[in-house]
């Protein structure tokens, strides 16, 4: 069992072949980890009462000598899944070895992390610890998907597929004054997305300046509007539009159900028809039914090309990732191919394993404890393309990074459009711990051909010369049309280059300057800030793709049944 052995596992999976990290983006998890506990062993800890908490430098207990020990223990049962809370007495020194012990036996990278007593630091700073110093080639830190966030919140956005708030999606420019938050999207079905524009800044809240303001009072209200969860909780935004015009809109605060495929569509040109999918997620178990409506009407409308627009989707299920990538290349491209290789510490090499390219359905919903919503097993259908077209910013992460490197690894030519991705070709098992969903990195991935190193991200280059850079066309985006329009800049600049086999000429971009390798950068991305005022409670497109990278516990029996078996 695992140490989450708790968790309840449903019959209805036990049929199925689908492989132990199949269903997680490169990443994360809501549920238990099944690495570090012998099967062949009974869990005897939660008989073991725990007395000895003596440090000693580089000596670890088994991590189930801690589990679920808590300072504050739970009691009654999880609303979300129904399961009674396995928590029992402790406190907090013991969960801090419970992190020691998880650390150690699982992270990739452990044995670049230094021990230290965890007496000398509060819960969530002994963890924040607990990873590597070493960094990338950039100079960017090596490990920047270490985080711990509570367990509700999590369940809420990867279970539920829930989050809260107005459905607004910003480019944070700058978090500290004078910052600069500009509208990008907006979740379809929202109050906002009948009254918000894309383009638009945000210039107040509830009164209170958002550029400029300083004070601690002045942050609290921001805070307390931008990331309230008190449903029906109102507050007042006001926006300048890209024309100028500045605008009030009072939104109240509503649990927002995602809508990762926003839009799909066929557009005529010249040299045929192209399709467009604008996908902002692979964490929602719906879209699978989705996708295969999309792809089974592009395959009816002969459609010679494909944009699959990436811009903000974060990762998610890589089993989706892998769906989609297969509809894409077709079944004589991806047969006996690797989707993703996942490598592990040498602890646990022998969990090291191949996922192949997905060519039915799952019925993902189901199998996560939702209705079925589409038959299982069903061929998926593919259009069998060359070549593909990807939209990308920061915000491009994980599978979606795992999407445009397995069919590079296979030989269908990636063209990428936009701004350098986030760079996270590495994964978790997540782990609840008495409240707290702790993520670690457990292992890398790697495409068919081996390659797997971009955690620099991948960046769009005109004459690339290294691996982690694709061809394509290096453009920031300028939030002057709508997603999907022809006429908007990195759509319109997708059809150049279907036409012309190179990249337009952009005189000016409007949009935020950042630097990188390529001349733009990724957003959000290696920003130093020097006010020591109050913050903004903000997470970073990597911390987001943290969340949206989710596995469950649930699927850890479970073999693979893909193109790789024919």
């Amino acid at each position: 069992m695992s140490l989450n052995q708790y968790h309840r596992k449903s019959a209805l999976l036990l049929s199925l072949t689908i492989p132990l990290f199949a269903l997680s983006g490169c990443g994360g998890s809501s549920s238990g980890s099944s690495v570090v506990t012998n099967e062949n062993q009974p869990d005897t800890s939660k008989n073991t009462v725990v007395t000895d908490t003596t440090w000693v430098k580089d000596s670890f207990k088994p991590v189930s000598t801690y589990v679920a020990r808590c300072a504050k223990p739970r009691t009654g049962n999880n609303p979300i899944t129904g399961d009674a809370y396995p928590d029992t007495a402790g406190s907090e020194l013991l969960e801090k070895f419970w992190q020691r012990s998880f650390n150690n036996d699982t992270y990739l990278w452990y044995k670049e992390v230094v021990d230290q007593d965890p007496n000398n630091f509060n819960l969530v700073d002994y963890f924040d610890q607990l990873k590597t110093k070493e960094v990338t080639d950039s100079g960017s830190e090596k490990d920047q998907f270490h985080w711990i966030s509570p367990t509700s919140d999590v369940e809420e956005r990867t279970q539920l597929g829930v989050s809260y708030g107005y459905g607004i999606s910003y480019h944070k420019g700058s978090n500290t004054p004078p910052r600069s938050w500009q509208v990008t999207n907006v979740t379809p079905g929202t109050k906002a997305a009948d009254t918000i524009s894309r383009g638009s800044k945000l210039i107040s809240i509830d009164g209170v300046d958002f550029i400029n303001s300083r004070s601690d009072s002045d942050l609290a209200t921001i805070n307390g509007a931008l990331f309230s969860t008190n449903e029906g909780e109102e507050h007042t935004f006001k926006f300048i539009n890209t024309d100028n015009t500045e605008y009030e809109v009072t939104l109240a605060t509503a649990s927002i159900q995602g809508v990762p495929l926003q839009l799909a569509k066929t557009l005529d040109t010249p040299q045929g028809k192209v399709g467009y999918l604008l996908l902002t997620s692979f964490n929602n178990a719906a879209v699978e039914k989705d996708l295969v409506e999309e792809f089974t009407k592009f395959k009816q409308e002969n459609i010679t090309d494909l944009v699959v627009d990436l811009r903000y989707n974060g990762g998610g299920f890589l089993a989706l990732s892998s769906q989609l990538a297969y509809m894409v290349a077709g079944e004589e491209a991806t047969r006996n191919k690797t989707y993703d290789r996942l490598i592990y510490n040498d602890k646990l090499a022998s969990q090291n394993q191949n996922i192949g390219f997905f060519d039915t359905t799952i019925d993902l919903r189901r199998l996560i404890g939702g209705e079925t919503i589409i038959p299982e097993n069903q061929p998926l259908p593919a259009l069998n393309l060359p070549r593909v077209y990807v939209l990308t910013t920061g915000s491009s992460c994980s599978a979606s990074e795992s999407f445009m490197n397995s069919l590079i690894g296979i030989d269908v030519e990636v063209i990428q459009i936009g701004e350098t991705t986030c760079g996270k070709p590495y994964g978790f098992v997540s782990e609840d711990n008495c409240g707290s969903t702790y993520f670690t990195i457990q292992f890398r991935g790697e495409n068919h051909a081996g390659f797997g190193d971009y955690a620099d991200g991948f960046t769009p280059a005109t004459l690339p010369n290294t691996l982690d850079q694709v061809q394509g066309c290096p453009i920031q985006e300028d939030y002057l049309h709508e997603l999907g329009d022809p006429d908007e800049l990195l759509l319109s600049s997708a059809l150049y280059y279907q036409t012309n086999n190179s990249c337009p000429e952009i005189k000016a971009s409007v949009g935020l300057q950042t630097k990188s390798r390529s001349g733009v950068g990724a957003l959000n991305k290696n920003v130093v800030q020097k006010y020591d005022g109050p913050k903004l409670n903000v997470r970073t497109p990597r911390q987001d793709a943290i969340i949206d990278d989710i596995y469950f516990d649930q699927f850890n029996d479970l073999k693979t049944g893909t193109n790789n078996d024919k």
